[in-house]
């Protein structure tokens, strides 16, 4: 029953931040498409859109680790006390597939954790299609 219950936080993740994602893209475009900014510019505004995006999606999967602990479904080992802040580290280290954080999921996050790696490569793929698009339109 456990699992089931951490698939469910992991899958509103996953809805969450790819729709914020989602959001994000579709006004960075509208804003570079409409925009009389100089290609540099337009490019910057997006590279800065994109990475707020990201940090957003983080912060969905932070939210989604630290309601799982609350709740027992495991830890993050590594620290003696988690605050949000290391939390949120690791998700954004984890978003991004580096797996360079020093917690270590332990118990039914190793799900969440893993399904997170898999949702940011394919936003972060997402992102640099528009980037882009964007260096080509210049």
């Amino acid at each position: 029953m456990e699992v089931i219950i951490q698939l469910m936080i992991a899958l509103v993740a996953i809805g969450l931040a790819t729709t914020s994602h989602f959001l994000s893209l579709r006004a960075l475009k509208n804003y570079v498409v409409s925009s009389d900014l100089s290609a540099y510019l337009k490019l910057i505004a997006v590279v800065y859109g994109i990475t707020f995006s990201q940090l957003i999606a983080a912060f969905w999967f932070a939210v989604g680790f630290l309601l799982s602990i609350e709740i027992g479904l495991g830890d993050l080992q590594g620290s003696s006390s988690l605050y949000f802040t290391e939390i949120y580290y690791f998700s954004l280290i984890n978003l991004t597939t580096l797996g360079l954080a020093q917690l270590e999921p332990i118990g039914h996050l190793i799900f969440l954790s893993g399904l997170e790696a898999m949702t940011g490569f394919l936003l972060v793929s997402c992102s640099a299609s528009l980037i882009f698009k964007t260096m080509n339109q210049s």
